[in-house]
């Protein structure tokens, strides 16, 4: 019966690659080189996501913006944090709901990262914002015995611990986009915990 499964981590893998082959892809439209540094009012132009932009009803770009990054060491770090925790999530609120928090919480955080910034600077972007809302979901599980807790601590650890720290030495502060980031992956874990959304199944195998 377990080969009649579904596979699970699909979500989690097609984010992953979407992310790496979109921003690469748009490093080289920008710059002719796959890893190079792209300039925020550059990236408004690929799918960035700005105020002005959610005002005018452009909420594709709550997608589009996680996927592009000004710089591709960086969304490389992104995309193996959300493989990794984005899979451990997933392994318990399946692909759909994984998914919803991506591109909900995500997108939210993503467009209010750049709260601060003076324009023409002012662009959201980034997987790094998914990252901490799924270190924030992740947390609700594991404090509820959902998810393994030394391993989910671990991913969370690296996740928090790694984005605050280059929060603070390039900006001074931690990211807006990342504390309410994490905010929102508390609430939607909790969300989804007080709705009984976790099977009994996928309990029995925390």
């Amino acid at each position: 019966m377990s080969s009649l499964r579904p596979k699970r981590f699909r979500v989690s893998l097609a984010l992953t690659t979407l992310t790496i082959v979109v921003s690469l892809f748009v490093s080289y439209s920008a710059n002719h080189q796959f890893f190079s540094s792209v300039k925020m009012p550059v990236l408004r132009n690929y799918g960035g996501i700005t105020f002005e932009d959610i005002q005018n009803l452009e909420i594709w770009r709550f997608a589009t913006a996680q996927l592009i990054h000004a710089n591709q060491a960086h969304m490389l770090l992104n995309a193996l944090y959300m493989l990794l925790l984005g899979s451990l999530v997933e392994s318990k609120l399946g692909g759909l709901r994984t998914f919803l928090i991506w591109l909900i919480a995500g997108g939210v955080a993503t467009a209010i990262s750049p709260i601060w910034v003076e324009a023409p600077w002012n662009v959201g972007t980034g997987a790094s914002q998914a990252t901490f809302v799924f270190a924030g979901c992740a947390t609700v599980l594991a404090l509820f015995g959902v998810l393994k807790r030394k391993l989910a601590w671990t991913l969370i650890a690296l996740v928090l611990l790694s984005g605050l720290a280059l929060d603070l030495i390039y900006g001074g502060y931690p990211k807006p986009g990342h504390v309410v980031g994490f905010v929102l992956g508390l609430v939607f874990g909790g969300f989804y915990l007080s709705r009984g959304n976790v099977s009994a199944e996928l309990l029995q195998e925390s």
